[in-house]
């Protein structure tokens, strides 16, 4: 049995603003960049609340050479003048190039907000403002993170993206959206086959019996060329007492470059914060989540490599010490000596939402 060993966490970037949703890749080169959002932190305008819906957020990143010591100032990925950026999740391309997916918020005084928006669309805020999703984007670099061309829009309709997406073989990037559609969420899968300028709705995959809407998805290949959905979901019409289970893990997989897909499954995983899954050097794979029930903090599973152990893997704690639900969002790359970075959104006492890491050896329990 393996074992995840916590040996330290650590402060990546913290400074006034409001730091969330952090994804970190390696690149051909052998550095690490970090991607997250940044928005004005505004709890003290608003009697310490907060909210990830803000027009003046924007997608910003991080370098380093090593993983450990990382660039004190962020650089912009992109900031829109009339949209919040949202979500900034990159992924490395074979050739080198940095893929970003994002979407975006427009927010509205109340009383000038369309008067008819497509369920699913819309979202209150503060019970002052609507902000409404303007559009899911992809954007590229083929410098390493130094600049950055001009987004494209996703033309799939209102679909939303956080999560990784895949290169196959062919060059072809899927990407994991999810969208309203009647009462439900669901997983659309987009293809692109020009990095982007171009989308197809290659399937979807309806939420779950009309009980759990879909949100969220990361794509993950495994190294036989299995896709696997890692799907967060919520429970529709909770009865009390049922917080702590309200939210399981779902997966599905296809053999099929994503045209297909199994039927979808759920495991008694837990927790409203989307799910990350990094290939180890070794093939084993690490699925890693933010751990949004008391006690707060972050988790991690130990998978073989085709991720067929899901129900079998022990669940290990990584940290327990968070001050509430508003973290997580966690990815995952592995450090040159072997050991892996866990990178994700934490606040303490001070209340600052900030990008934070745990570092961890992975060992084989031979007893």
């Amino acid at each position: 049995m393996a074992v995840i060993k916590t040996i330290k966490h650590v402060e990546i970037y913290k400074d006034e603003h409001y730091n969330t949703f952090p994804t970190i890749i390696r690149l051909n080169d052998g550095s690490y960049r970090i991607g997250f959002r940044q928005a004005p932190d505004r709890r003290t305008a608003y009697d310490g609340a907060i909210t990830h819906v803000d027009a003046s957020s924007k997608a910003v990143t991080i370098r380093s050479t090593d993983g450990l010591d990382w660039d004190t100032d962020a650089t912009i990925i992109w900031d829109d003048f009339f949209h919040g950026v949202q979500d900034p999740s990159l992924n490395v391309l074979r050739d080198g190039t940095i893929f970003v997916t994002y979407f975006t918020w427009k927010v509205y005084e109340r009383d000038d907000a369309p008067a008819e928006m497509k369920p699913g669309t819309w979202h209150r805020v503060m019970d002052r403002w609507i902000g409404r999703m303007a559009g899911c984007y992809s954007i590229r670099s083929a410098d390493g993170g130094q600049t950055w061309d001009t987004p494209e829009l996703v033309e799939l309709g209102d679909v939303v993206i956080r999560g990784n997406s895949v290169e196959l073989e062919d060059g072809a990037i899927l990407a994991p959206f999810y969208e309203r559609e009647g009462d439900t969420f669901n997983v659309t899968v987009g293809r692109t086959e020009d990095r982007g300028q171009s989308w197809e709705r290659l399937a979807v995959l309806p939420g779950y019996e009309g009980q759990y809407h879909y949100h969220e998805p990361n794509l993950f290949q495994t190294e036989s060329g299995k896709l696997i959905l890692f799907i967060r979901s919520v429970k529709l019409n909770k009865e009390p007492g049922e917080e702590r289970t309200a939210s399981p893990l779902f997966t599905s997989e296809s053999h099929d470059g994503g045209r297909t897909w199994s039927e979808v499954k759920m495991w008694p995983i837990y927790s409203p914060s989307p799910f990350n899954a990094l290939r180890l050097a070794d093939g084993r794979v690490l699925l890693n989540y933010g751990y949004r029930l008391e006690p707060y903090g972050i988790r991690a599973l130990l998978l073989d490599p085709e991720c067929t152990n899901i129900g079998t893997a022990p669940e290990y704690v990584i940290r327990d010490d968070g001050y509430g639900t508003d973290i997580g969002y966690t990815s995952a790359a592995q450090l040159p000596d072997g050991r892996v970075l866990i990178t994700y959104y934490y606040y303490l006492e001070d209340g600052t939402r900030y990008i934070a890491g745990s570092i961890c050896e992975l060992e084989r329990d031979e007893s």
